[in-house]
């Protein structure tokens, strides 16, 4: 069959958070779009948290599909709870970088979860020798990053057609990862919500991206403040309930549009912190300027070479080397720096000598942070009632 409707999408989404708990797996897999004969479904568990708080815990389900769906296959994968002492969080949190089963720069934390899960994958998708049509990839919030990990391995696996369908979801790995799913899925297999104010999707920062790249996905729209409700899977669901695909648009800032972030960055215009697109417009800013400066910065952002380096070292290291390099350069990275000095409460750096690497990577830790410090509200609202 072809793709599932956003409501039927939406509505997995936000059940499969039932699966945690063992007594619920029947009741979830009783639903139409499943298979009812036994052996059709597996329950997928993860090993979540790091170190200390650390738990194996029930993550997701794979089921054959029932009624209109024989030949499909289901892969649905919940997103951050409360339970195990906090151990999902830690998993969220783990802001590393490490090779996928694929071959490419993923965040440490969700490629962790998937991995533990991948054997009990591989062993389903062995048994469905005869399940020929699409396999639909479903998850929200930590559910939607390691969704799009597996939609990746799973395309490089099968040769059934693969949907990807997320909510909420951050970033799930580097550039190369976005531009390599993108590629072999197809930027029309790819469903990705999100609400305008949740800061999740917007996090963690550039170099890691979200796909399809060129920011075709489906934007919700929702209040004019970052929300925490915005994250919500049940309220994902409200905003899809009564909307198809071709409904909903595919809206949001387009990084490919340079003209508009050069016209951003050198405009003087307050900025709202309180407002998501402030945030969007740093992100699409700091790709920009960091591509401007050093053609292949994202080569050397996600090369091995500088792996030693925290994130905000890396890119403090490049745009200090793209202020030495040119004048052009270090007019683009003040005004890019003023922008999130600006965003921060800061006071504005008058020129670019005052920019030293120290003091950048200081300017872009707490970017990073707050962005992160938004992001873990959200998720810990997640703790409380869907």
């Amino acid at each position: 069959m072809g793709d599932i409707s956003p409501v039927v999408a939406a509505t997995l989404a936000r059940d499969i958070y039932l699966v945690q708990s063992e007594k619920f797996v029947k009741g979830f897999l009783s639903r139409p779009q499943f298979s009812k004969k036994s052996g059709e479904a597996a329950h997928l568990k993860a090993e979540v948290g790091f170190r200390l708080i650390n738990a194996t815990d029930g993550f997701g389900i794979c089921a054959r599909g029932g009624d209109g769906y024989e030949k499909d296959l289901f892969l649905m994968f919940r997103g951050t709870t409360g339970a195990n002492y906090g151990a999902d969080i830690i998993t969220d949190l783990r802001l590393g970088v490490e090779t996928s089963k694929t071959g490419l720069p993923v965040h440490i934390g969700f490629n962790s979860a998937f991995c533990s899960m991948l054997p009990a994958i591989q062993e389903f998708l062995n048994k469905q020798t005869d399940a020929t049509g699409t396999i639909h990839i479903i998850g929200h919030s930590l559910g939607g990053a390691v969704a799009a990990l597996a939609a990746d391995w799973v395309k490089i696996s099968r040769a059934n057609p693969v949907k990807l369908y997320t909510f909420g979801a951050p970033k799930p790995g580097l550039e190369f990862f976005a531009d390599r799913l993108t590629t072999n899925l197809r930027t029309e297999n790819i469903y990705r919500v999100y609400h305008a104010t949740d800061v999740v999707p917007m996090v963690p920062v550039y170099p890691f991206a979200h796909a399809p790249v060129a920011d075709c996905a489906y934007q919700l729209p929702s209040s004019s403040f970052i929300s925490l409700d915005a994250h919500k899977m049940a309220n994902y669901l409200k905003s899809v309930e009564s909307s198809s695909w071709k409904t909903l648009k595919k809206t949001g800032i387009s990084t490919a549009d340079e003209k508009s972030i050069e016209r951003w960055l050198k405009s003087g215009s307050p900025l709202n912190p309180a407002n998501p697109k402030t945030w969007e417009w740093l992100n699409a800013g700091l790709t920009y300027v960091l591509r401007k400066v050093i053609g292949g910065a994202a080569v050397y952002i996600q090369s091995p070479l500088i792996s030693a380096f925290s994130l905000a070292d890396k890119i403090a290291w490049i745009l200090r080397k793209g202020i030495d390099l040119s004048v052009e350069a270090s007019i683009w990275v003040l005004s890019l720096m003023r922008k999130i000095m600006q965003a921060l409460g800061m006071k504005i750096a008058e020129t670019a000598k005052e920019l030293t690497q120290l003091f950048m990577r200081r300017i872009l830790k707490q970017l990073m942070e707050r962005m992160g410090d938004e992001a873990r509200r959200a998720i810990r609202g997640l703790m409380q009632k869907q």
